[in-house]
Formats: structure tokens, C-alpha cells, sequence
């Protein structure tokens, strides 16, 4: 069966003039803009890979004026959403950010669950068992009240970056049907777009299909944004060395963190190529990270021995569900993780 179908395509391919500019004053994506400061609400499922993406997120807060973090909603996927939970407060510890309230959320998909590879460790995050970190309570709602509560309080202005399984998201999605109306935006991270050399399911798709099917069916293309793994692996693909001997060999607590939470995976990679990271540098900068995008109507195959794949029929905006993230910019990608994570030092010296 040929899954990437390709209708009258619809892509739209971005200049990178003028984009380095950002190295001086960095901002985040003008992609959906608003006329006060956003809020971000980061839905994660407790791995290193979750880990980087919301060290990004609060370095960029705090140091390039980016996006207020809200909350952290979780979920499972790398571990069990027990373990997420637990993750996320020696995360916000680390970030000196105990005060990001913490909701938690779905331990399991809609209808079937599937076991984690434990990609980053048992624990999620380097089995570093010397890490230590005081409780942060978790608030009084659940993930789903939190996020339909947080679309009203901030209704326009509200970001949400799914970074696991989209059972939150969807459950949101069907308890209130305006939730997605009020969002300035949804970035998905997760699926493939299909070829010769992405032919299985990807993780976050498919740890929970129904949810994903639900997402996608009540998308629309000025309001979901799908980040396939596909195109970041084809175009982000990083040197181990690099992460290792430059972005690794920057002197801050949460590197240093970051480091020992990939230590796990690092060692058993030929490229270093995260999903998470490369999510939120494109909701961090989309018009310097992202080259092109296109139009589809995107969805999931719920039955069979193809359960999980996603299909892709590339279209015009008025016909589409989705805008897909198609191409990515590496060396732009590279300098933005260095200047966020050394922009401690930099600010001290």
C-alpha cells in the first residue's frame, strides 16, 4: 500500500535571509502571533529527550523574553506516567523552576497500551540514581481540566507543544469541543511521513493511535501543527561528537544534568537526532528553524498490521487538517541549542 500520497501539493519554502539575526535577540515564532506575551503549556512524557525541550523552553523564558511556561502536563511514553511525574519535578529542580505548577495526567492510552523501549534508562532519564530533588506537589486537577482551564484563562494567547502520546490532548479535545478554538496554537510531536526508509509506526503516534486519530480529526491547519520525526531525523541528523564535545562541554548545572541524563542513550547512537528538542526550537523560532511546510490531511491507520502508520495527502489549505512540518534547517537548529544553554555564562560575564 503507498501511504505518501501526493495530491495538488501545497508547500510553502522560507528564506533564510535575515534570519541569523536572532544570535543578538532571539524570539520566538512570529508563526502565531499575538498581541501580549504567550504562555506555553509543555504536555510531556518524562524522557531526557522532555527534558532538553523544557530546559529550552525555560532558558528561552528567561533569558530571550520567550514565552511564559505555565505548566507541565504529563503523560507516558519514555516511562509510565508515574515516573513522568516524578521526572518533571527533578527537571523543573534542576531549572531552579519549582514554581511551574505541574498537572498530571493520562497513565494510559484510550484503548491499548504498549510497553516503553526505555530508550533513555528505566528511569527516563539516565538512571541516575544519585539524583535527588524535595516534592512538588502536583496540582488538585487533572491534565485534561488543567489544559481546557488554562485555554479559557489564556484564550488566544495560549501555546500547547505535545511532546508523548496525545491522550491528554485528545481527551481536552472531546470534553470541550472549543478547546482548540481558543488555543493560539497546538504543536504536535509526533508520526512519520512515509517512504523507503520510514516504514514503521513512529513512538508517540503510536503508543496511543485512537488518541492521535482523535486529534487529527478535529485539526485544522491555522491551529495544529504535526513535527514529524521523519523529517527531523532526515534533516537534523547531529554528530554524537558535536553533542558530546561542544553542546555537552558547556559548564551550567542544567547541562551538566542534560548530559548525564542522555547517558543511556548517547552511547548506543551513530547520529544525535531528538524529536523533543527539535519541537521546540521550532516552536522557540519557527521561521529560522523551518525551511518548508506543507498542507495535508494527515490521520492514523487504527486497524490491522499497519496500526499506527500515519498517512499524508499533501493538498491545498482550504482541503487540509494540518500544516506538516516537511523540512527543517540544521546548522540554525545546532547554534540555538548553544546559545541557549551557554546563555548563563554569557549573562555572567
Amino acid at each position: 500500500m503507498h501511504l505518501f500520497s501526493v495530491f495538488s501539493c501545497c508547500c510553502v519554502t522560507l528564506s533564510v535571509a535575515d534570519h541569523y539575526q536572532w544570535l543578538s535577540n532571539l524570539t520566538h515564532s512570529n508563526a502565531v502571533p499575538s498581541s501580549v506575551k504567550q504562555k506555553l503549556v509543555i504536555d510531556h512524557d518524562g524522557g531526557a529527550d522532555d527534558a532538553m525541550a523544557i530546559f529550552m523552553a525555560l532558558l528561552n523564558e528567561k533569558y530571550y523574553n520567550g514565552p511564559q511556561v505555565i505548566a507541565l502536563t504529563t503523560t507516558y511514553g519514555n516511562v509510565g506516567e508515574e515516573q513522568a511525574f516524578n521526572n518533571t519535578q527533578r527537571i523543573l529542580t534542576v531549572a531552579d523552576r519549582r514554581d511551574v505548577p505541574i498537572y498530571r495526567g493520562s497513565a494510559k492510552a484510550l484503548i491499548r497500551d504498549y510497553e516503553t523501549d526505555y530508550f533513555f534508562g528505566y528511569d527516563g532519564l539516565g538512571d541516575n540514581i544519585t539524583d535527588t530533588f524535595e516534592p512538588i506537589p502536583a496540582q488538585k486537577d487533572p491534565a485534561v481540566i488543567g489544559l481546557i482551564e488554562l485555554s479559557k484563562k489564556y484564550s488566544g494567547d495560549l501555546v500547547i507543544i505535545a511532546l508523548g502520546a496525545l491522550t491528554n490532548i485528545a481527551l481536552a479535545m472531546r470534553t470541550d469541543p472549543n478547546f482548540l478554538s481558543r488555543l493560539s496554537h497546538l504543536y504536535v510531536a509526533a508520526g512519520h511521513i512515509y517512504g523507503e526508509n520510514f516504514k514503521e509506526a513512529e513512538f508517540n503516534a503510536y503508543m496511543d493511535v485512537e488518541s492521535y486519530y482523535i486529534v487529527a480529526q478535529d485539526s485544522k491547519p491555522d491551529k495544529v501543527t504535526i513535527i514529524p520525526f521523519s523529517q527531523i531525523r532526515t534533516y537534523q541528523s547531529i554528530s554524537n561528537e558535536w553533542r558530546v564535545d561542544v553542546l555537552g562541554s558547556i559548564d551550567t548545572r542544567i547541562m551538566q544534568a542534560q548530559n548525564q541524563f542522555e547517558q543511556k542513550s548517547l552511547p548506543v547512537v551513530r547520529y544525535w537526532s531528538l524529536l523533543d528538542p527539535a519541537a521546540m526550537a521550532i516552536v522557540i523560532n519557527e521561521n529560522l528553524i523551518v525551511e518548508e511546510y506543507r498542507y495535508s490531511n494527515n490521520s492514523i491507520i487504527i486497524c490491522g498490521d499497519q496500526r499506527g502508520i500515519n498517512t499524508n495527502n499533501f493538498t491545498t489549505k482550504n482541503e487540509a487538517n494540518v500544516r506538516a512540518i516537511y523540512k527543517v534547517r540544521k546548522e540554525p537548529y545546532k547554534q540555538m541549542l548553544y546559545d541557549l544553554f551557554s546563555a548563563e555564562l554569557r549573562t555572567y560575564n
